[in-house]
């Protein structure tokens, strides 16, 4: 078994939902410290280590989060035919301990083979998969490297993410009038049932080709046989338009306000932003470099927007050019989560290039 998928396996059983990061931050501290690396932690508790330059050219950083999807059962990681699986009937975790691997053993191979680097920054965030809230804490400002890298894309290797949207999120709680539902119906207010016209109201899913809508919670209510005096709902909506986001968001709220008009009810709504979003041209040094160590691993370039936020949004938008390159994991937050061993590999290999690249 080779030191990457043995790596892989270790973190990928240990559970790691989002504020529950400790086991696997230990595991990547011991790995850097046997790197000799002096690592440490901020008050956040993201994992951050520099490797000094050995050469000249653009130095770059690496980013990983160490956070999973919360596990609805046994993590217990198999090899079966070349791909790793979780038999434990839920997440497997390679999104995103795929790329934790990818990232130490890659500069394990540089360290141990003497490679020249221009400088290489390792960060492990926490609590990516709630708001990329580890990102978000991490002071930039740390960071010698302008350009930087992420592995947080469900697909083929070599497919460079040029674009993720801006994210919206909302909480928007109903408030009816109670009363026996068997009794008295007449004299309640159903908060439910406001809430319930409101999402029918929405348009969810794929609303069009750079949009989407989705509302992912819902509670209210106190008994069967009450009218429902409140209802709360979580939504989210993304666009890779800001100011097409801002339509849908509106075209929410108004329907929130129209629901809760037409059902004699009032309603509260928060905005809370998820993440900015953003968009590179093919021609930009970030993008030319990553197609370059691509190719130098042996794989075609190719360019794709993404649906999702990734710890690269926040770079993105303090100024640090961070392209998130797709790392071949599959069907991921889902129990047929897997990746090829192969691409665990090459994944090392993809970060050797980038470094290699970065010296020209």
């Amino acid at each position: 078994m080779s030191d990457t998928l043995e790596l892989f396996l270790e973190l990928a059983a240990l559970s790691s939902p989002p504020g529950e990061e400790r086991a696997v931050a230990d595991v990547v501290l011991r790995y850097l410290s046997d790197l000799g690396l002096e690592a440490d932690e901020d008050a956040f508790g993201n994992v951050y280590a520099r490797v000094a330059p050995a050469g000249g050219g653009t130095p770059l950083f690496f980013c990983a989060h160490l956070d999973t999807v919360p596990p609805d059962g046994e993590l217990r990681p198999v090899v079966v035919d070349g791909v790793v699986r979780n038999a434990g009937g839920t997440i497997l975790g390679a999104d995103n301990k795929a790329a934790v691997v990818a990232m130490l053993e890659g500069a394990r191979r540089v360290l141990a083979e003497g490679r020249p680097h221009a400088g290489i920054e390792l960060l492990f965030t926490m609590q990516e998969e709630v708001g990329l809230l580890g990102a978000a804490a991490f002071d930039h400002t740390r960071l010698h490297a302008e350009l930087g890298y992420v592995y947080d894309q469900a697909a083929p290797i070599g497919e460079i993410i040029l674009g993720a949207p801006y994210g919206q999120g909302m909480q928007v709680t109903f408030h009816g009038r109670a009363s026996h539902s068997g009794m008295y119906p007449e004299e309640g207010r159903s908060a439910i049932q406001a809430a319930a016209k409101a999402i029918a109201d929405f348009r969810l899913g794929r609303v069009d080709e750079e949009t989407t809508a989705n509302v992912g919670v819902i509670s209210g209510g106190t008994a069967t046989n009450i009218v429902p005096e409140w209802c709360t709902f979580v939504a989210e909506a993304r666009c890779q338009d800001e100011r097409r986001l801002g339509e849908i968001v509106q075209e929410m709220l108004d329907a929130c306000t129209f629901a809760a008009t037409a059902t004699e009810c009032e309603v509260e709504t928060e905005l809370r932003k998820s993440y900015s979003g953003y968009r590179f041209r093919r021609s930009e040094d970030v993008v030319r470099l990553a197609a370059s160590a691509l190719e130098r691993a042996g794989y075609e370039p190719t360019y794709a927007l993404s649906g999702g936020g990734a710890d690269a949004n926040v770079f993105n938008e303090r100024g640090r050019r961070c392209v998130n390159l797709a790392n071949g994991m599959v069907d991921i937050h889902t129990p047929d989560e897997r990746i090829a061993v192969a691409d665990l590999e090459a994944m090392v290999e993809v970060t050797l290039a980038l470094v290699e690249t970065a010296r020209a």
